[in-house]
C-alpha cells in the first residue's frame, strides 16, 4: 500500500502501480517542481483562508497547493476590512516559504487555528518556516515585513507601518544628541536637549573679544531651556599656566547654583578663547523628593586668543543637593564676560 511524504509525494510500494507508475512518477516530479515555484491567491471574501497541502496532487495558477516556495496573497477590490488569517494545513508540514502580503490588511500566517502565527504587514514580505510542530516560525534576520519580533535584546526590529529598520543602541553607549553653533552677539548661550538622560558629556568652545579678563559662569538648566534646576556643592582648582610658579586658586566651595570660573588674561590681542569638557552622571540608587541627583566633573580651558600670552586650566566638580528639580536637568548655560563672536557645542548622552 502506497504512503505519502511530508510534501505529499506518493511513495510507491514495491510491486504496485503496474502499468501506471509512469503517471504517478510524473505527478511526483510536478510536486517537486512546484515546491520551487511561485503562486498567488486572491481573497474574494472578507474571511480567513485555509490552504491544505493535498497528497498526490498539485495546485494551479491562482489556486496554490500551499507547498510553493513563494506565496503571494492579493486583495483585488480590497475586500478585506481587517487583519485575516491564512492557515496552511496540515500542521505537521515541514517546509519554508517566502510569503508576500499584497493585500490592504495585515495577514497572520498560521499552521493551525490554535497557532498564534506570524503577522505580516500590508505590502511586506517575510521568510517563514514550519518544523512540523504545529506553529509557524519566522526568520528574524531576513523578515523586514514581520511586525512582531521575538529573540534577544537590542536586535534589529522594524516599524509595522513603514518597514524602515530602526536600531536601538545599548544604554551604556554615549551618542550625540545635540550639536550646533553658539549664538553670537550675546553673553549667554544655552546648550541643552529636550530629553532627560542619566549621563551627559558636554564639549564645546567659545570665543570673544574682550579688554579685561573676567569669569565664566556655568549653570545647569532644564530640558525646557530654563534655570532653577537646583543647587549643588561645587568646588575646584584653577591653575594659571602663564606663570612659571603655576599657582593654584580654589574655586567656590559651597552650596551654589552654578560654577564661577576665572579665565586667563586676554593678553595683547584682547581676545579670549574658552573650551570645555564636562561630565554629568545621575545617581539612580538614591531618589530624594527632588528626583535622582546628578554629580559632575570636568575641565574648562581658557587662553588669550591670537597669541598665547596667558592660559588657565580649571578642574571643577559638583554634587547635587536635595533641592530643585534635578529630574528635569537637560543642559548647561554658559555666560561669558563679553559677547561671543564664534563658538560650537556638542552634547553626548546615554541612559
Amino acid at each position: 500500500m502506497a504512503t505519502f511524504s511530508n510534501l505529499g509525494i506518493k511513495l510507491i510500494t514495491q510491486g504496485d502501480e503496474a502499468g501506471t507508475w509512469g503517471t504517478t512518477t510524473n505527478t511526483n516530479l510536478d510536486i517537486v517542481d512546484e515546491t520551487f515555484q511561485y503562486n498567488s491567491k486572491n481573497f474574494t471574501s472578507d474571511a480567513n483562508l485555509t490552504i491544505t497541502v493535498a497528497n498526490g496532487s498539485t495546485g494551479s495558477t491562482g489556486s496554490p497547493s500551499g507547498r510553493e516556495q513563494i506565496l503571494e496573497f492579493t486583495d483585488t477590490g480590497t475586500v478585506l476590512t481587517a487583519t485575516r488569517s491564512v492557515i496552511i494545513q496540515p500542521s505537521t508540514l515541514k517546509k519554508m516559504w517566502l510569503i508576500k502580503n499584497s493585500t490592504a490588511q495585515s495577514l497572520v500566517i498560521k499552521m493551525s487555528n490554535s497557532d498564534s502565527g506570524i503577522t505580516i504587514a500590508s505590502g511586506k514580505d517575510a521568510l517563514l518556516y514550519s518544523t512540523g510542530a504545529g506553529a509557524m516560525k519566522q526568520s528574524e534576520s531576513a523578515s523586514p515585513g514581520v511586525t512582531q519580533v521575538t529573540g534577544t535584546a537590542n536586535q534589529i526590529v522594524t516599524s509595522s507601518t513603514t518597514g524602515n529598520v530602526g536600531l536601538s543602541l545599548d544604554n551604556s553607549i554615549m551618542r550625540k544628541i545635540a550639536s550646533g553653533n553658539a549664538t553670537t552677539g550675546t553673553v549667554t548661550n544655552n546648550f541643552f536637549n529636550s530629553t532627560n538622560y542619566n549621563r551627559y558629556k558636554f564639549t564645546g568652545s567659545l570665543q570673544m573679544t574682550i579688554n579685561n579678563a573676567g569669569n565664566l559662569n556655568i549653570k545647569p538648566i532644564t530640558t525646557a531651556n530654563a534655570t532653577g534646576v537646583g543647587n549643588f556643592l561645587g568646588s575646584g582648582m584653577s591653575t594659571d599656566l602663564g606663570s612659571n610658579s603655576l599657582p593654584t586658586a580654589q574655586l567656590t566651595n559651597g552650596v551654589t547654583d552654578s560654577w564661577t570660573i576665572p579665565l586667563s588674561g586676554v593678553g595683547s590681542a584682547n581676545q579670549q578663547d574658552v573650551w570645555w569638557e564636562i561630565y554629568m552622571q545621575r545617581d539612580p540608587t538614591y531618589q530624594s523628593s527632588n528626583g535622582y541627583p546628578y554629580y559632575g566633573y570636568g575641565k574648562v580651558y581658557s587662553r588669550s586668543g591670537l597669541n598665547n600670552d596667558q592660559s588657565e586650566v580649571a578642574d571643577i566638580s559638583m554634587g547635587a543637593t536635595n533641592n530643585g528639580s534635578w529630574n528635569t536637568f537637560g543642559g548647561l548655560r554658559f555666560t561669558t564676560p563679553a559677547n561671543v563672536i564664534s563658538g560650537h557645542y556638542l552634547i553626548e548622552a546615554s541612559n
